[in-house]
């Protein structure tokens, strides 16, 4: 029964949480509208996550982006919520996204948690990790099954890894979101990880855009100009 339930894990329905409330106290202002070509930041994380079609999406707003018009175009698969506190930190826009999101889809089994400051995380790399965590589950789960003494641990999480760095998007499975909803709300989403590393699959990205987010004037000047030149694709971001 208890490998039954891991199987579950592995496959069943997946939703995307957009994290976009944070207050940006290093740049002076809400980088969430900054303009990144021809829309706001945030709005390349929603995009992605549309195109990703990995299921419902729940993105997550400071108060005054939500007041701006964000998102700017309605889905029916997109789910705004204002966290009426984004002062308190990311754990509360956190609990605020599982909340709606298990409303939305209540047998929900995968959650990927996307950072709404990371414009060139793609379609393609949150279906990529989700897929690769899918895959890990059912090896291991099938090496358990055939009773073998070295079998790998079930992953119940998977981050993806550049150059050794662990990055964003963050995948939690279904036993990880109890414990997320129950975690201090001043507390992000590393204690979690972090208590559970050793069922964490890491997965090698294919670029640095996992781990390259805009937290200074200098981050968006620099991916302004690649994005102006055609290297994100290459090099989305990379800082120097």
């Amino acid at each position: 029964m208890h490998e039954e339930v891991k199987i579950t894990v592995a496959t069943g329905p997946a939703g995307v949480i957009v994290l976009a409330a944070g207050q940006a106290t290093r740049m002076g202002r809400l980088k969430q509208l900054l303009p990144l070509g021809n829309r706001p930041l945030v709005e390349w994380s929603i995009q992605s996550a549309r195109e990703a079609r990995l299921g419902p999406i729940v993105v997550v707003l400071h108060p005054a982006v939500a007041a701006a018009g964000i998102p700017r175009h309605p889905d029916p698969v997109v789910h705004p919520v204002v966290n009426p506190w984004p002062e308190r930190g990311q754990g509360v826009s956190i609990r605020l996204g599982l909340r709606a999101l298990l409303q939305t889809e209540p047998s929900l089994e995968v959650t990927l948690v996307v950072l709404g400051d990371q414009p060139f995380v793609s379609a393609n790399v949150m279906t990529a990790l989700v897929e690769a965590f899918r895959e890990a589950a059912r090896n291991a789960v099938a090496c358990r099954a055939a009773g073998m003494e070295s079998a790998p641990s079930v992953p119940v999480g998977a981050r993806p890894v550049w150059n050794g760095k662990p990055g964003h998007p963050v995948l939690l499975s279904r036993p990880l979101l109890s414990e997320a909803l129950a975690f201090p709300v001043t507390d992000g989403i590393k204690p979690l990880l972090d208590h559970h590393r050793e069922r964490m699959l890491f997965w090698p990205a294919p670029g640095p855009e996992v781990i390259t987010d805009i937290d200074t004037w200098e981050d968006y000047y620099i991916i302004t100009r690649r994005l102006q030149s055609g290297e994100h694709h290459q090099a989305s971001g990379e800082r120097r």
